[in-house]
């Protein structure tokens, strides 16, 4: 996607937790100067020049303005082809009918509900107006998912809590539609990689997100990995909450044989991302199995849900532990 060159004030939509991390990546763009963060979900910027390194970050789903004649004259909207499609993004059928009048009187734009390039909702400080090229689907295209499938913004999260390097090799055990490995490829392209599930429907959408991409996809279960000991650099999962998918009961037996075969397959530098909202419950296992311990952790909140990412690294005496014999046979 080549982007034009624009200078306009942009305000870019997150979620509770990967904010501090949007700034972060902000920083490093040439491009992007006068970063705010007015709230826990939101974070705003000036950008001066190609929207080539904003449309390359995935942590955010969003990208809206504020004053549409300026953004018009110089600014994202003005790189638009004419007439504009645009959308109302509100429940009220009487507000929504009125904005349509509205900005086709005033902008001449044309009104397309399911091809839009601008996606207008009203805001706090009045209506702003959605990028769509710069919209999550638009930069990286539209994936088969499932009711629980990992959001596409905690995925990538988990994905730079995980640090990953050129080459490795990155394993997630619950991998479900292929959301986080698709992160891990688009961040890390030689990273080598591969998901297990139990679901066959789940693998068969994962299949068709990664096609033309270098994903493995077995169908398997996460107690008993396909996988020889001490070769994973990187494990990342959204383990099962306990919620929409398994039990609080079934976690008591589920999490410690994750945990075992975590500790079993990841090689002595290496690390675990996991994220759950059955916290007390990973926690405890953690302490109780001791070959793993938690490095850092992240609160995230979206759409209800208050997950937790836990980082893992090996305890000093489980990095120079030898595996069992009938591990190492596996």
């Amino acid at each position: 996607m080549v982007m034009p060159c624009i200078t306009d004030h942009l305000v870019l939509r997150t979620i509770d937790g990967a904010a501090d991390l949007l700034v972060e990546e902000l920083r490093a763009m040439a491009s992007i100067h006068s970063i705010r963060q007015p709230s826990v979900d939101t974070v705003e910027c000036t950008l001066d020049g190609s929207l080539d390194e904003l449309a390359a970050c995935g942590l955010y789903s969003t990208v809206a303005v504020r004053d549409l004649d300026q953004s018009l004259r110089t600014g994202a909207l003005s790189s638009l082809p004419l007439p504009v499609r645009f959308r109302v993004g509100t429940a009220d059928p009487a507000q929504r009918r009125e904005m349509i009048d509205a900005t086709e009187q005033r902008f001449g734009w044309v009104n397309r509900p399911g091809d839009w390039d601008v996606n207008l909702v009203p805001s706090a400080g009045g209506w702003i107006a959605e990028f769509g090229p710069l919209s999550w689907t638009r930069r990286f295209g539209r994936l088969e998912r499932l009711p629980w499938s990992t959001n596409l913004i905690v995925a990538e999260v988990l994905v730079r809590l995980a640090k990953i390097q050129p080459g490795q090799r990155v394993v997630d055990p619950f991998c479900g539609t292929g959301t986080i490995l698709l992160s891990v490829r688009r961040s890390h392209p030689t990273t080598r990689l591969l998901g297990l599930d139990h679901n066959a429907t789940a693998l068969t959408l994962a299949t068709a997100n990664s096609v033309g991409g270098s994903l493995s996809f077995v169908r398997g279960v996460a107690e008993l990995l396909p996988i020889a000991g001490r070769s994973v650099d990187r494990v990342v999962a959204n383990l099962p909450f306990g919620k929409q998918v398994g039990s609080h009961r079934a976690n008591r037996t589920l999490y410690p044989a994750v945990l075992d075969e975590i500790d079993r397959v990841l090689t002595a530098d290496g690390r675990a991302v996991l994220l759950t909202e059955d916290k007390r419950l990973l926690q405890g296992v953690i302490e109780r199995q001791r070959a793993l311990k938690v490095v850092r952790q992240r609160l995230l909140r979206y759409n209800g849900a208050t997950p937790t990412a836990y980082v893992l690294a090996r305890t000093r005496l489980s990095r120079t532990a030898r595996l069992p014999r009938t591990a190492r046979a596996r």
